[in-house]
């Protein structure tokens, strides 16, 4: 959980400059978020959390809480 919040904002935060430069559009954007929550709802949203924490404890060299 502790990793959930500071990786949501910096996606974030991604996403609003893309938009805003006009790389990525608001129809793909909510194409895309659609998908995270249909995602979230199978079998693999737990693999997926899973991976995310052991790349970010990777790279920040700290144990996993």
């Amino acid at each position: 959980m502790i990793v959930i919040v500071p990786i949501t904002a910096f996606l974030f935060v991604i996403v609003v400059l893309q938009i805003r430069s006009g790389e990525l559009k608001i129809w793909q954007t909510i194409l895309v978020g659609v998908l995270g929550f249909y995602l979230a709802q199978t079998h693999l949203a737990d693999p997926i959390a899973a991976a995310v924490t052991w790349f970010v404890t990777g790279l920040t060299h700290s144990p996993a809480p």
